[in-house]
């Protein structure tokens, strides 16, 4: 991933918050979170079953 602010390559934290990657600029120190593909596109909520 580039960093929109200086074009360099960003770096990958280790460790994930909120089920997204966190992006480290090494230039400036901009972080951009990336959202993580999960299996299916419902969430909990939807899958649910109704009450009657």
């Amino acid at each position: 991933m580039l960093c929109p602010r200086c074009k360099v390559g960003m770096r990958e934290e280790r460790r994930s918050f909120h089920k997204k990657r966190k992006w480290i600029c090494p230039k400036c120190g901009r972080t951009r979170m990336q959202a993580v593909g999960t299996k299916g596109s419902g969430s909990f909520r939807d899958r649910r079953k109704a009450v009657d």
